[in-house]
């Protein structure tokens, strides 16, 4: 293997080929010249046709995504009618600085649905023998 990831005969068939370009005559050499420049005019001219209609569908379907989701409502209703908390958030001006600790906590969002269950029960233990 050499510095490429290639095998070594590699390196030894491409110092065979070079040294048989440099041996070729003038007339051969414009030959193959023309026919390079040939087929790249052909490769150049093949790419430009599809090129700016598909620019053109996708910029369409970027606006298209853009105003869709711009556009789209925010739910302001959670179940049994209470808003939901990005609703209120958005009422309010502002999201509380208590919101912030509630995302960032350690605490699954199952104790902030409960957190009812939780006053219940810490009222419950208040009055208790415990």
């Amino acid at each position: 293997m050499n510095e490429n990831g290639l095998p070594g005969w590699t390196d030894q068939a491409r110092r065979v080929l070079d040294e048989s370009a440099q041996s070729l005559d003038g007339a051969t050499l414009s030959r193959l010249n023309r026919a390079r420049q040939a087929a790249l005019a052909q490769r150049r001219s093949a790419l430009r046709p599809w090129f700016v209609p598909a620019g053109f569908a996708s910029a369409c379907a970027l606006l298209l995504a853009v105003a869709v989701v711009w556009r789209a409502p925010l739910p302001m209703q959670a179940k049994g009618g209470a808003q939901t908390p990005i609703a209120t958030a958005l009422q309010s001006g502002g999201f509380a600085a208590g919101d912030l600790d509630i995302v960032s906590g350690d605490e699954g969002l199952e104790f902030y649905q409960d957190l009812e269950f939780y006053a219940w029960l810490d009222q419950q233990d208040d009055g208790g023998d415990g």
